[in-house]
């Protein structure tokens, strides 16, 4: 079953089209504006509307009061034709205050204030009163009621009413705008050509569904899988040029012909009941809520609700066949608005479907699918990030938990003490902080304890060095427990382990563990972020570019090995053109000397910190790295890589990245700082100079990993 998504039109139903002329609907004269008329979309109603106004009122002040939470098609029209926007804040319940839109006025003397009223409710009532004064100097009211076109207290206060009917109804186009005024139809072109192009992927998808329906248990052979992307892809494409679209098209013969069929009331019925029923079911959930009343809604566009995981909670409908939109995307035009009550509708709401294609069933079947979803188990995660704990401990965990939500599971990340609290909330990752010592695990199991009972954890993931047997003991009666253990130095009671290293053969983990412990090893369980997933090859770079470097050393680099490397590579001739891009992090004791270097020689890029890693992968030749989990980066990305140890578990990495030249190896930077320092630069003489060195590392990287690993690990702590 498929629920949402493009309305799709059975073929059998489309004529050769009716009289665009003739075309009333009761739900646009319910409004008693004197003009009607009807266009090929909303934007274009909005667009029609303009041009009449500026006829009629040429020296209006082209301004407009915009609500900062609104689709960034709505604004296409307006910066088409030359307008300012000045947009007005709506608050988490959608709504925005008399004296706001007031002071707004005074301050911006609009000719125009534009409202819509979200999801069927009178949003807009809090403000209706001081629109009389404002009208009366002078000022004009457009109301959008495409979320609303059934609301009764919509439009008929204001100089244009305009809305999108493709929206509500199964037609290839379809907008409409209603005025006191006389609208400027002499500038409307004809708009067959692009119905029949949008009718192609409707009809399409109607086939697909159809053709779904009578396989046995809704199996598709592979050659129909193929036509839903098709014509997905086909919307797409006419959506985006529609965006580019700047005229205005009257409505197609096809759509008005359905239209003149259409039974308004019995559509308006249906949604009301398909709105109360999922309500319904959705009452008292935790993880998502509805944001309007039941009672008030009248037949709205969506149920529209608030989830705390909006991203992780639309991809599980939609792996369950429920489609459920985000509205709206941030616009370029409204993102530097998002404060307070906006920033949070465009990061947390989702649009639940309740259109007259569907009844009772299908509102009970999303109803269990968020009941569902509501029962996803807790996944705890222990980690520290400081000036002594690398970075890369939290950013691999963050990685797991990303693919842990995308599965519906719900995270809870637990620290000792606050210094990874901007990375974790940056990540958009709950956390909690134990205010407890990172290096004495044992004395924060009291405290940790409550918060796993009052989190409902169920698993606890565990990434530290500092974790100990007895610290696990503690913890097994409470919750199934996960390790990540890449140097078998101790014994763990936990219910899984993870060592991801290639070395992990080296030692006797299914001999010690037997079949008491899931034992997740090797590198198809490297926990890489996605945009590591598939590898951005770059193509050759021309020699006026130069030749580019990355240099990274893990979150501390205790050794200052980036800076290091710099001043060695300054005195050689060979590396003097060589830009080096250096990745430098938020903990890094020298990262101010590194920028003061970087002041005085031209070559030197620092980042602190780099928020687009793959990005900066892609465009470099080659890499300097600390061992550890980024030399797997640096293997998906296929960057020849030069890579030293800096820990005493990094030391097993030599042997596979060393063997066949995977990568160079430049020694250990604890044992020997200035033979390791000598080492890299003389190594990357040999790659700089290589070209045909560097393309066999680039083949041999390849083959290192997938980048699914994160996947994986994520599925096996799900199963537990």
């Amino acid at each position: 079953m498929e629920i949402g998504s493009i309305f799709e039109i059975n073929p059998a139903t489309v004529r050769k089209g009716g009289d665009t002329d003739a075309l009333h609907l009761g739900q646009v004269n319910k409004y008693g504006k004197k003009q009607s008329c009807f266009t090929a979309s909303g934007r274009e109603a909005i667009a029609l509307a303009l041009v009449s106004l500026e006829r009629e009122r040429p020296e209006i002040p082209k301004r407009c009061l915009m609500p900062a939470y609104m689709c960034d098609s709505v604004f296409l029209p307006f910066l088409h034709r030359g307008w300012e926007l000045v947009f007005y804040p709506v608050d988490r319940d959608l709504e925005t205050t008399g004296e706001e839109i007031f002071r707004l006025a005074l301050e911006h003397t609009p000719g125009l204030i534009f409202l819509h009223p979200y999801y069927g409710t009178d949003t807009c009532a809090g403000l209706r009163g001081q629109l009389s004064a404002l009208r009366k100097n002078g000022v004009l009211v457009m109301e959008d009621v495409t979320q609303s076109y059934y609301l009764e207290e919509a439009g008929k206060d204001a100089d244009f009413v305009v809305g999108s009917l493709r929206k509500w109804y199964a037609v290839p186009d379809g907008g409409f705008v209603a005025a006191d005024i006389p609208l400027a139809k002499d500038v409307m072109e004809t708009g067959e050509t692009y119905a029949r192009e949008r009718l192609a992927p409707l009809v399409q998808k109607w086939e697909y569904l159809r053709e779904k329906e009578r396989r046995t248990g809704g199996a598709l052979t592979a050659g129909w899988l193929p036509r839903k992307a098709e014509y997905l892809k086909q919307n797409r494409l006419l959506e985006n040029a529609l965006d580019c679209y700047r005229g205005v098209r009257r409505i197609s013969g096809i759509s008005a012909d359905i239209l003149s069929n259409v039974n308004e009331e019995e559509a308006r019925r249906q949604r009301t009941e398909n709105y109360r029923t999922l309500y319904d079911g959705i009452c008292g959930m935790k993880r998502l809520w509805p944001i309007l009343l039941r009672e008030e809604a009248q037949a709205p566009l969506y149920l529209p609700v608030y989830a705390k995981e909006r991203d992780s909670l639309q991809r599980f409908l939609a792996e369950r066949g429920v489609y459920a939109p985000v509205l709206w995307p941030v616009g370029e035009e409204n993102k530097d608005f998002l404060e307070g009550g906006a920033a949070y509708i465009f990061g947390h709401m989702l649009a639940l479907p309740i259109d007259q294609r569907y009844g009772a069933a299908e509102m009970e079947r999303i109803a269990e699918i968020l009941a569902l979803y509501e029962k996803q188990p807790v996944i705890g995660i222990r980690a520290d990030a400081n000036g002594t704990v690398a970075t890369g401990h939290i950013m691999r965990c963050i990685t797991i938990a990303e693919q842990i939500k995308r599965r519906g599971g719900q995270v809870l990340f637990i620290t000792a003490d606050g210094q990874a609290e901007d990375m974790l909330s940056r990540a958009g990752m709950e956390h909690v902080c134990l205010h407890t010592r990172w290096d004495r695990m044992e004395e924060e199991l009291p405290v940790l304890r409550e918060v796993l009972k009052l989190g409902g954890i169920k698993t606890l993931l565990v990434d530290s060095y500092q974790a100990t047997p007895a610290y696990f003991e503690g913890l097994r009666e409470l919750v199934k427990l996960v390790c990540i253990d890449d140097c078998f130095e101790q014994v763990f009671p936990v219910d899984a382990l993870i060592n991801y290293n290639a070395y992990h053969t080296r030692f006797p983990y299914q001999e010690t563990y037997g079949d008491k412990t899931k034992l997740l090893l090797g590198t198809e369980y490297v926990p890489l972020r996605e945009e590591f997933g598939v590898s951005q090859i770059r193509d050759a770079q021309s020699e006026s570019k130069g030749f580019s470097v990355l240099l990274s050393s893990g979150g501390g680099d205790a050794q200052n090995a980036i800076l290091g490397v710099l001043q060695r590579a300054a005195q050689m001739e060979e590396l003097k053109p060589v830009v080096f891009h250096a990745v430098v992090g938020v903990y890094h004791p020298q990262g101010d000397a590194i920028e003061e270097f970087a002041r005085t020689h031209e070559n030197v890029k620092v980042y602190r910190p780099c928020l687009d890693m793959a990005g900066l992968m892609a465009d470099c030749d080659a890499a300097v790295s600390a061992a550890g989990t980024m030399l797997f980066e640096l293997s998906a990305m296929r960057v020849p890589t030069v890579f030293f140890q800096s820990a005493d578990n990094q030391r097993y990495d030599r042997e596979f990245f060393e063997e066949e030249e995977r990568m160079l190896f430049a020694g250990d930077i604890v044992q020997d700082r200035e033979r390791c320092m000598e080492a890299v630069c003389e190594s990357l003489k040999r790659l700089v100079a290589d070209a045909a060195l560097r393309e066999r590392m680039k083949e041999k990287l390849a083959r290192v990993t997938d980048g699914k690993g994160a996947e994986r690990i994520a599925a096996e702590i799900m199963k537990l």
